[in-house]
């Protein structure tokens, strides 16, 4: 499949489509060091950081490796971002996060399973994998309700002084 700027991939509750300069104020003000306390992320503030996010996911989306999107409401409320990443015929990679008030009431596992849905729909590949911080029990059920496997474990910088200790959950298919 080719992907396109014009994707849209409804849930029951939102609406997934991708990333663009519109919504820069938006990720700026709730791309929290709260909600990358299990992130290889430490956002600070610069609403600079945030264009050339937007506009790299533009061109990894026009190289057809990425698909990173926003997540909106029923009203165009901005609920957080979410991605595939590097599509290849042999894996995928899935990613999310949400802004701090919508979380806990399973808008991360509503996204996460229709982004799988839609990849089955349209790409070949070996496996998806969605790596998660060991702390972070609420992201890690969404792995494990919807059927994947723990693959392995290890560890990714998050500061020159902290680590994330992350374990990398997988979706196997047999081609």
């Amino acid at each position: 499949m080719i992907l396109h700027k014009n994707i849209r991939i409804k849930t029951d509750r939102l609406i997934l489509k991708p990333v663009e300069e519109l919504y820069i104020d938006d990720i700026n003000t709730y791309f929290t060091t709260e909600v990358t306390r299990y992130m290889p992320f430490n956002p600070d503030g610069d609403r600079n950081d945030i264009l050339v996010f937007v506009k790299e996911s533009k061109k990894l989306l026009s190289e057809n490796t990425d698909l990173v999107m926003v997540a909106l409401d029923g009203d165009n409320n901005f609920m957080g971002c979410c991605g595939i990443h590097n599509i290849t015929e042999e894996s995928v990679e899935l990613g999310l996060w949400l802004k701090k008030d919508a979380q806990g009431i399973g808008l991360g596992t509503e996204i996460i399973a229709v982004l799988i849905e839609f990849l089955e729909h349209n790409f070949t590949f070996k496996y998806i994998i969605y790596p998660v911080d060991q702390e972070n029990t609420a992201s890690r059920k969404i792995p494990e309700k919807l059927g994947f496997t723990l693959f392995k474990k290890y560890q990714k910088k998050k500061s020159p002084s902290s680590f994330l200790n992350i374990i990398e959950y997988r979706k196997q298919y047999s081609v």
